[in-house]
């Protein structure tokens, strides 16, 4: 074996990638620099947003027309989903009080996701430290850090258990398969309740096997089919028993406004408009309720009734399903209020002689509904579409895009995790902190 090892296996020279072909090497460094670089400019520019958001909250500068909200703004005139902007909010707010991560967050060392998890548990003291931790860790290591502090946090807060009651609820979400996504939140001794009811139809771990079954189940999780399908069973049994015990929707009381039509037409600005009740009601909420109730119309002399017409619904069953299909939310732009929890809106009030007709209605959700009765906003039809402005003429959500340019000023590396991502004793990072951050009766501050 007189050959050397260059003749017998070439020259092995160290690579970087080892996924990537000797000849993609370069490319591939290239293409990491470039993805740090705007990583980290990205980071930058998020910290100005969220900056920014803050400051331009405190001074109403989003309140317009009928906006709801600074996230609702946000989804408007910048493009983030309303939960992004909520976030971007509280983050700004959060760094006036934490100055070294807010200059780190600005420099690109940290994300904003990054950001999101420290700002939740990070205080005035703690703001070195967590500053460390947070350019030391990924993002999901730090992600799991900062759960485990809030939940510390919140299970040695006072009044716990009613938070626990004010945070529970169940919701539901249409996944982009067709399939609808439940979603609960309980207080565990609720929670303990609805998972014994649920094994009470299931039965404990193991699922029997299926493979002797006439038609096997094609559950990719057997167990959690199982546990959806007693749910399933659980509810059929509640429809199909008495029910009367649990809280249902049924259908909507039924109040009397007694009003004017001058009222409604703007004719006559004093004449009645006031519930059954005698409580005075302003001509606006008696559009706005008008727009989609029954309606009795009364006809009344010397103030006492003569003759009573039939009851009527200005949107009809069927006119109501085509307004959902047609709309699907709230048209107010950038409200995402689905067509189910909206009110059916005349843009002619039927008291004006407007038609009770899909051309001539769009679902608006009661903020909108409200706020535009209000005198919030003005809805206008051109060539068959409709359009919200301000008093002044400005349309809402309009925005023209200009043409960006990007300077890279941020080197490769600016946003790496320094811990480089490799295993953390995650329980013993975890006990050195509870030990360095001040405790319950500390962060109380003394007795009066």
């Amino acid at each position: 074996m007189g050959l050397d090892n260059e003749l017998l296996f070439g020259t092995i020279t160290s690579v970087d990638y080892a996924g990537v072909s000797p000849a993609n090497q370069a490319r591939a460094r290239e293409l990491e620099d470039r993805l740090g670089q705007i990583s980290a400019q990205a980071h930058a520019s998020m910290a100005g947003v969220a900056i920014a958001a803050a400051e331009f909250d405190e001074l109403g500068g989003w309140y317009d027309g009928g906006i709801r909200s600074f996230p609702h703004w946000l989804t408007i005139s910048m493009g983030f989903d309303p939960h992004t902007g909520k976030e971007l909010l509280r983050v700004g707010y959060a760094l006036k009080s934490l100055p070294l991560i807010a200059a780190a967050f600005a420099a690109g060392q940290l994300s904003f996701d990054k950001v999101r998890q420290i700002t939740s548990v990070a205080t005035p003291d703690t703001d070195e430290l967590m500053l460390e931790i947070g350019r030391g860790a990924s993002g999901s290591q730090l992600e799991r850090i900062c759960r485990s502090l809030r939940r510390i946090r919140e299970l040695e807060s006072p009044g716990h258990d009613q938070k626990e009651l004010a945070k529970r609820g169940l919701w539901t979400h249409l996944d982009e398969d067709g399939m609808m996504r439940l979603v609960a939140k309980l207080p565990a001794e609720d929670a303990a309740v609805v998972v014994a009811a649920l094994e009470s139809i299931t039965g404990s771990r193991p699922v029997p096997d299926s493979s002797g079954d006439e038609v096997p189940d094609p559950a990719e999780d057997r167990w959690a089919a199982r546990r959806a399908d007693a749910l399933v069973a659980m509810s059929e049994h509640v429809i199909c028993g008495a029910a009367g015990g649990l809280v249902v929707a049924g259908e909507a009381h039924q109040v009397v406004v007694h009003v004017d039509v001058g009222v409604l037409t703007g004719e006559a600005r004093d004449g009645l408009c006031q519930l059954e009740n005698g409580a005075p009601l302003s001509a606006a909420a008696a559009r706005r309720i008008g727009c989609d109730a029954e309606i009795i119309p009364v006809l009344e002399r010397d103030g006492l009734p003569i003759d009573v017409g039939r009851k009527h619904r200005s949107a009809p069953q069927r006119l109501r399903r085509a307004l959902e299909i047609r709309d699907r939310f709230c048209q107010f732009p950038g409200c995402g209020v689905p067509a189910r929890q909206t009110h059916a809106h005349h843009l002619d009030h039927w008291a004006a002689g407007g038609a009770t007709t899909l051309d001539n209605m769009i679902l608006l959700c009661g903020f909108h509904h409200r706020g535009y009765h209000d005198g919030g906003c003005r809805i206008t039809r051109k060539a068959g579409c409709v359009t919200f402005e301000t008093d002044d003429g400005h349309v809402i959500g309009q925005r023209l895009l200009a043409p960006v340019e990007q300077q890279m000023t941020f080197p490769p590396g600016t946003a790496r995790a320094e811990w480089g991502g490799g295993r953390i004793d995650h329980d013993h990072l975890m006990f050195g902190l509870t030990q360095y951050l001040p405790t319950p009766e500390a962060r109380a501050g003394p007795p009066n």
